[in-house]
Protein backbone atom coordinates (compact mmCIF):
# COMPACT_ATOMS: atom_id res chain seq x y z
CA UNK A 1 0.00 0.00 0.00
CA UNK A 2 1.33 3.39 -0.64
CA UNK A 3 0.15 6.82 0.80
CA UNK A 4 1.05 10.18 1.30
CA UNK A 5 3.14 11.36 4.74
CA UNK A 6 -0.31 13.61 5.85
CA UNK A 7 -2.64 10.76 6.43
CA UNK A 8 -0.25 9.56 8.51
CA UNK A 9 -1.76 12.30 10.70
CA UNK A 10 -5.26 11.12 10.32
CA UNK A 11 -6.11 8.28 12.98
CA UNK A 12 -5.49 4.54 11.87
CA UNK A 13 -9.15 3.83 12.36
CA UNK A 14 -10.73 6.84 10.47
CA UNK A 15 -8.21 6.95 8.00
CA UNK A 16 -10.18 4.50 5.23
CA UNK A 17 -13.32 6.62 5.53
CA UNK A 18 -11.53 9.94 5.26
CA UNK A 19 -9.74 8.66 2.20
CA UNK A 20 -13.28 7.42 0.77
CA UNK A 21 -15.10 10.85 1.73
CA UNK A 22 -11.99 13.00 0.29
CA UNK A 23 -12.34 10.82 -2.88
CA UNK A 24 -15.80 11.58 -3.29
CA UNK A 25 -15.59 14.99 -2.73
CA UNK A 26 -12.72 15.18 -5.30
CA UNK A 27 -14.75 13.74 -7.40
CA UNK A 28 -17.57 16.33 -6.81
CA UNK A 29 -15.38 19.32 -7.62
CA UNK A 30 -16.08 20.64 -10.94
CA UNK A 31 -12.57 21.32 -11.99
CA UNK A 32 -13.33 23.10 -14.97
CA UNK A 33 -15.64 25.73 -13.77
CA UNK A 34 -14.57 25.96 -10.02
CA UNK A 35 -17.38 25.37 -7.78
CA UNK A 36 -15.28 25.06 -4.12
CA UNK A 37 -12.05 25.04 -2.82
CA UNK A 38 -10.85 23.19 0.44
CA UNK A 39 -9.40 25.92 2.94
CA UNK A 40 -8.45 25.66 6.65
CA UNK A 41 -6.66 23.06 8.20
CA UNK A 42 -7.06 19.98 5.90
CA UNK A 43 -5.29 22.46 3.30
CA UNK A 44 -2.29 22.71 5.40
CA UNK A 45 -2.40 19.20 6.33
CA UNK A 46 -2.26 17.83 2.59
CA UNK A 47 0.08 20.51 2.03
CA UNK A 48 2.60 19.72 4.53
CA UNK A 49 2.32 22.34 6.48
CA UNK A 50 0.89 21.00 9.87
CA UNK A 51 2.26 17.51 11.27
CA UNK A 52 0.06 16.28 14.00
CA UNK A 53 -2.60 14.41 14.45
CA UNK A 54 -6.25 15.49 14.80
CA UNK A 55 -10.29 15.07 14.14
CA UNK A 56 -9.63 17.06 10.77
CA UNK A 57 -12.93 18.97 9.71
CA UNK A 58 -13.00 19.05 5.76
CA UNK A 59 -14.12 22.53 5.11
CA UNK A 60 -15.52 23.55 1.51
CA UNK A 61 -15.50 27.00 0.48
CA UNK A 62 -17.87 27.70 -2.53
CA UNK A 63 -17.92 30.14 -5.12
CA UNK A 64 -21.87 31.45 -4.57
CA UNK A 65 -24.92 30.25 -3.38
CA UNK A 66 -26.22 28.52 -6.71
CA UNK A 67 -23.12 26.48 -6.83
CA UNK A 68 -23.78 25.27 -3.04
CA UNK A 69 -26.92 24.03 -3.89
CA UNK A 70 -26.16 22.63 -6.67
CA UNK A 71 -23.41 20.87 -4.99
CA UNK A 72 -26.00 19.26 -2.21
CA UNK A 73 -29.06 18.67 -4.87
CA UNK A 74 -25.73 16.49 -7.09
CA UNK A 75 -26.32 12.37 -6.70
CA UNK A 76 -24.18 11.02 -4.14
CA UNK A 77 -23.25 7.24 -3.54
CA UNK A 78 -25.98 4.87 -2.27
CA UNK A 79 -23.49 3.98 0.32
CA UNK A 80 -22.68 7.27 1.40
CA UNK A 81 -24.50 8.43 4.52
CA UNK A 82 -24.28 12.13 5.18
CA UNK A 83 -26.22 14.05 7.92
CA UNK A 84 -26.91 17.20 8.10
CA UNK A 85 -26.74 19.03 11.59
CA UNK A 86 -28.52 22.33 10.21
CA UNK A 87 -32.16 22.11 8.51
CA UNK A 88 -31.06 25.28 6.72
CA UNK A 89 -28.26 27.82 5.68
CA UNK A 90 -27.00 29.61 8.57
CA UNK A 91 -26.22 32.97 7.98
CA UNK A 92 -24.21 35.70 9.80
CA UNK A 93 -23.24 38.86 9.18
CA UNK A 94 -19.35 37.62 7.59
CA UNK A 95 -19.98 34.05 7.41
CA UNK A 96 -23.01 31.22 5.64
CA UNK A 97 -22.44 28.12 6.33
CA UNK A 98 -24.11 24.41 6.59
CA UNK A 99 -22.66 21.56 8.39
CA UNK A 100 -22.78 18.58 7.67
CA UNK A 101 -21.04 14.55 8.67
CA UNK A 102 -20.33 12.12 5.84
CA UNK A 103 -19.22 8.41 6.21
CA UNK A 104 -18.75 5.59 3.98
CA UNK A 105 -17.81 3.21 7.16
CA UNK A 106 -18.06 3.43 11.07
CA UNK A 107 -16.41 6.75 11.48
CA UNK A 108 -17.28 9.86 10.35
CA UNK A 109 -16.14 13.34 9.24
CA UNK A 110 -17.31 17.25 9.68
CA UNK A 111 -18.14 18.59 6.12
CA UNK A 112 -18.85 21.97 6.40
CA UNK A 113 -19.81 23.67 3.45
CA UNK A 114 -18.97 27.68 3.32
CA UNK A 115 -19.53 31.05 1.86
CA UNK A 116 -17.69 34.21 2.25
CA UNK A 117 -18.36 37.36 0.25
CA UNK A 118 -15.07 38.07 -1.57
CA UNK A 119 -13.09 35.00 -0.11
CA UNK A 120 -13.60 32.32 -2.76
CA UNK A 121 -11.89 35.20 -5.25
CA UNK A 122 -9.59 35.82 -3.10
CA UNK A 123 -8.25 32.11 -3.38
CA UNK A 124 -8.76 31.81 -6.60
CA UNK A 125 -7.57 34.56 -8.23
CA UNK A 126 -4.66 33.08 -9.77
CA UNK A 127 -6.73 30.21 -10.71
CA UNK A 128 -5.08 29.81 -14.13
CA UNK A 129 -1.79 29.05 -12.76
CA UNK A 130 -2.87 27.33 -9.88
CA UNK A 131 -2.62 23.27 -9.72
CA UNK A 132 -4.81 20.46 -7.91
CA UNK A 133 -3.44 18.15 -5.56
CA UNK A 134 -3.43 15.13 -7.33
CA UNK A 135 -2.64 11.74 -5.45
CA UNK A 136 -3.78 7.68 -5.85
CA UNK A 137 -4.26 6.11 -2.11
CA UNK A 138 -3.64 2.74 -2.13
CA UNK A 139 -5.81 1.15 0.47
CA UNK A 140 -6.93 -2.78 1.19
CA UNK A 141 -10.03 -1.23 -0.17
CA UNK A 142 -8.77 -0.60 -3.68
CA UNK A 143 -7.20 2.86 -5.13
CA UNK A 144 -8.65 5.86 -4.69
CA UNK A 145 -7.90 8.93 -6.87
CA UNK A 146 -7.59 12.06 -5.60
CA UNK A 147 -7.65 15.35 -7.49
CA UNK A 148 -8.46 18.50 -5.48
CA UNK A 149 -7.58 22.08 -5.36
CA UNK A 150 -6.37 23.25 -2.17
CA UNK A 151 -5.83 26.84 -0.76
CA UNK A 152 -2.64 28.40 -0.93
CA UNK A 153 -0.55 28.11 2.38
CA UNK A 154 0.30 31.24 2.33
CA UNK A 155 -3.27 32.86 1.21
CA UNK A 156 -4.42 30.99 4.21
CA UNK A 157 -1.68 32.46 6.40
CA UNK A 158 -2.69 36.32 5.14
CA UNK A 159 -6.62 35.30 5.97
CA UNK A 160 -5.87 33.98 9.21
CA UNK A 161 -3.72 37.46 10.56
CA UNK A 162 -6.96 39.68 9.11
CA UNK A 163 -9.43 37.07 10.95
CA UNK A 164 -11.66 38.96 13.93
CA UNK A 165 -11.56 36.04 15.21
CA UNK A 166 -7.85 36.39 15.55
CA UNK A 167 -8.05 39.73 17.13
CA UNK A 168 -10.71 38.83 19.64
CA UNK A 169 -8.16 35.54 20.62
CA UNK A 170 -5.28 37.84 20.47
CA UNK A 171 -7.31 40.62 22.85
CA UNK A 172 -8.11 37.64 24.98
CA UNK A 173 -4.51 36.10 25.06
CA UNK A 174 -6.54 32.68 24.48
CA UNK A 175 -3.19 30.65 23.57
CA UNK A 176 -5.85 26.99 22.57
CA UNK A 177 -6.36 29.64 19.31
CA UNK A 178 -5.87 27.06 16.33
CA UNK A 179 -5.76 30.14 14.13
CA UNK A 180 -2.68 31.62 15.97
CA UNK A 181 -1.11 28.60 16.23
CA UNK A 182 -1.40 28.32 12.48
CA UNK A 183 -0.59 31.63 11.68
CA UNK A 184 3.25 30.45 13.73
CA UNK A 185 3.97 27.12 11.89
CA UNK A 186 3.56 29.28 8.96
CA UNK A 187 5.59 32.14 9.70
CA UNK A 188 8.16 29.45 11.60
CA UNK A 189 8.70 27.72 7.77
CA UNK A 190 8.52 30.52 5.84
CA UNK A 191 10.15 33.86 7.84
CA UNK A 192 13.31 33.43 5.46
CA UNK A 193 11.71 32.73 2.44
CA UNK A 194 11.63 36.28 -0.25
CA UNK A 195 9.01 34.73 -2.44
CA UNK A 196 6.89 33.96 0.81
CA UNK A 197 6.92 37.90 1.55
CA UNK A 198 6.72 38.64 -1.81
CA UNK A 199 3.66 36.86 -2.23
CA UNK A 200 2.04 38.10 0.87
CA UNK A 201 2.94 41.82 0.03
CA UNK A 202 1.14 41.43 -3.58
CA UNK A 203 -2.16 40.37 -1.82
CA UNK A 204 -2.67 42.29 0.63
CA UNK A 205 -2.21 45.36 -1.36
CA UNK A 206 -4.52 43.78 -3.86
CA UNK A 207 -7.46 43.65 -1.06
CA UNK A 208 -6.06 47.30 0.44
CA UNK A 209 -5.23 45.68 3.34
CA UNK A 210 -1.30 46.71 3.81
CA UNK A 211 -1.35 49.03 6.81
CA UNK A 212 -3.59 46.29 9.08
CA UNK A 213 -1.99 43.15 7.93
CA UNK A 214 1.14 44.42 9.16
CA UNK A 215 -0.08 46.37 12.21
CA UNK A 216 -2.05 42.74 13.14
CA UNK A 217 0.98 40.89 12.34
CA UNK A 218 3.54 42.29 14.33
CA UNK A 219 1.02 42.29 17.35
CA UNK A 220 0.73 38.54 16.85
CA UNK A 221 4.70 38.22 16.16
CA UNK A 222 5.01 40.69 19.72
CA UNK A 223 2.89 38.37 21.82
CA UNK A 224 4.17 35.36 20.85
CA UNK A 225 5.50 34.21 24.38
CA UNK A 226 2.60 35.45 26.26
CA UNK A 227 0.80 33.09 23.97
CA UNK A 228 3.09 30.31 24.67
CA UNK A 229 5.17 29.82 21.44
CA UNK A 230 8.47 31.12 22.81
CA UNK A 231 10.19 33.95 21.37
CA UNK A 232 10.05 33.87 17.68
CA UNK A 233 12.79 34.75 15.43
CA UNK A 234 12.09 37.99 13.89
CA UNK A 235 15.06 38.69 11.11
CA UNK A 236 15.59 41.79 9.30
CA UNK A 237 13.48 40.76 6.29
CA UNK A 238 10.75 40.43 8.22
CA UNK A 239 11.59 43.61 10.49
CA UNK A 240 11.87 45.33 6.78
CA UNK A 241 8.65 44.27 5.10
CA UNK A 242 6.98 45.20 8.74
CA UNK A 243 7.94 48.92 8.07
CA UNK A 244 7.66 49.76 4.50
Amino acid sequence: MSMPEWLNFVDEKRRVNFVKVLAEISQLQDKKDLNFIIIGALSLLMQGYLKYTAYWDIDLLFKNAQRLKEFINHPKPQNLRIINYDDELMISEKITSFHTAWSFTKTWFNVDYILREGIFEFYTENLSVLKPYTTIIELKDGKFPIELYLAHPWDLFVEKVLSPRVVKDIELKVDMSVDIRHIFIIYNREYENQDFWEHIIKKIKCINKEIEFKTKLSTILNLSEELGYGQIVIPDLVLSFLKK
